[in-house]
């Protein structure tokens, strides 16, 4: 087996690791960003090229307003602090998603973001934020029809969010065995791995464990 290229993970686990501290939710979010950070650069020196990572999805928004605002002001918070140590560690930041719909300072800082990262090849950082699976497909089909082209298996890859990328790895912490509508066009081949975990717990040895067994499988391709 080839070492993987393209990771995925669904961080969860933030809530309830910030419930078992007996600190706010929001403090779980913050331990999150400082977990993605770390295994940003443990995946990075293992020869991995993308990590792709849910941060908050479509069906996000029907959380409780206080948490919802708190996770909007984070993602300014996490993309401004932690964007000097992405450029010195080269990992060009990207994202995915309905960005067009967050708020405008969210967007801003985006944008920022995206600009200042955007010449590092090494290692790229894929954000999922607004995003879901079938909105994805959807928006792929948009996309076809606006470019008059064939609706085919082909085309609906190649228009989604993250192209026709082969995820050949997809993480969920938190000990819970589903895919939440994450990547659904991206991981029919993925291998799955589900970690009990919560995210901000999970660190570099939990990666290595799982590498070291995606060795050991073999990928059919449905052959």
């Amino acid at each position: 087996m080839q070492d993987p290229k393209t990771i995925a993970i669904i961080m969860d686990g933030n809530r309830r690791w910030a419930r078992k501290s007996n600190l706010p939710v929001i403090h779980g979010h913050r331990k999150g960003i400082e977990t993605l950070i770390k295994i940003v650069k443990a995946s990075k020196r293992k020869g991995i090229k993308k990590l792709v990572v849910f941060a908050f999805s479509t069906e996000n928004w029907s959380r409780q307003l206080l948490e919802v605002n708190g996770l909007m002001n984070l993602i300014s918070f996490g993309t401004d602090t932690n964007l000097e140590e992405l450029i010195e560690n080269e990992v060009k930041l990207t994202f995915i998603g309905n960005i067009d719909s967050l708020p405008s300072n969210q967007k801003k800082d985006i944008a920022k973001c995206v600009e200042y990262t955007k010449k590092f090849t090494s290692f790229n950082l894929i954000i999922g934020l607004n995003y879901g699976g079938h909105w994805d497909i959807v928006n792929s089909v948009k996309k076809i029809q606006y470019s008059k082209k064939n609706i085919s298996e082909k085309n609906l890859l190649r228009f989604s969010e993250l192209g026709d990328e082969d995820v050949e790895i997809f993480i969920r912490t938190g000990g819970e065995i589903r895919i939440s509508n994450f990547l659904l066009l991206n991981i029919a081949y993925s291998e799955l791995f589900f970690v009990d975990k919560l995210w901000p717990d999970f660190c570099e040895s939990d990666l290595d464990n799982i590498l070291n067994e995606y060795k050991k499988r073999i990928r059919r391709f449905g052959k």
